[in-house]
């Protein structure tokens, strides 16, 4: 619980505003959010992306799909301005790979914020070794100090992707990577005050909440000093 700043009530009047691409796992994000004490409201259209929230863009399923849908719902204009505007998105999974400019998965285009492709796992790992892909696993999650904006202990998280953030185009935009099969990819990329994580942290249990905690109190924050 976020001692009431997000709590029931509501007295603040803050929220988290979901954006919803219709590609899935919306439930289960709104769920956790509510499990540790922050309200939520569905976003499919520009004028109920306000701007004045932070905003949490989730999703599962395809790549192409989602990008589509950035289009004909008129949120990826709304989604742009609010990024310049400075305001905390954080990208989930499908979310934080639609931060980047292009995917392997298909045709789409993404917002192009971060400066990179979404390519998929090879079919071998680097030892040779055929990859069971989707990559489903919990695995150890140990930002380096000072590259988050926030403060958050070591844990671990849940990961279930078939395609990943390429960190090389990145550099210091990939804050924090994992590896499976040998291959690195991003599993944390920030720039200015957009975060995009290829984990999912509304499954990740405690560490998830943890996760999710620190970022409200910080995007909060942010947008007090606007």
């Amino acid at each position: 619980m976020l001692n009431g700043m997000y709590g029931g009530s509501n007295k603040s009047g803050k929220r988290i505003e979901v954006v919803d691409l219709d590609t899935g796992n919306i439930a289960s994000v709104q769920k956790m959010l509510a499990r540790i004490g922050l309200q939520s409201a569905m976003v499919r259209s520009p004028d109920q992306l306000t701007g004045d929230h932070p905003v949490l863009l989730p999703g599962v399923g395809h790549f192409t799909r989602a990008a589509l849908s950035l289009d004909s719902s008129g949120l990826r204009g709304r989604l742009n301005a609010v990024h310049a505007a400075h305001c905390p998105v954080l990208g989930i999974c499908l979310g934080a790979q639609l931060m980047s400019h292009t995917s392997e998965e298909g045709n789409g285009e993404g917002l192009g914020w971060l400066p990179t492709t979404v390519r998929r796992f090879p079919v071998h790992g680097l030892d040779g070794a055929l990859l069971r892909v989707p990559h489903m696993a919990w695995q150890p999650f140990c930002p380096p100090t000072g590259t988050l904006p926030f403060e958050l202990s070591s844990g671990r998280m849940y990961f279930t992707h078939s395609y990943y953030i390429d960190p090389a185009p990145l550099g210091s935009g990939s804050v924090c990577e994992s590896e499976f099969g040998g291959v690195r990819f991003t599993s944390v990329a920030r720039i200015g005050n957009a975060i995009g994580a290829q984990f999912h942290p509304e499954k990740s249990h405690r560490h998830g909440m943890a996760f999710l905690t620190s970022w409200a109190v910080w995007a909060d924050r942010i947008l007090g000093t606007r």
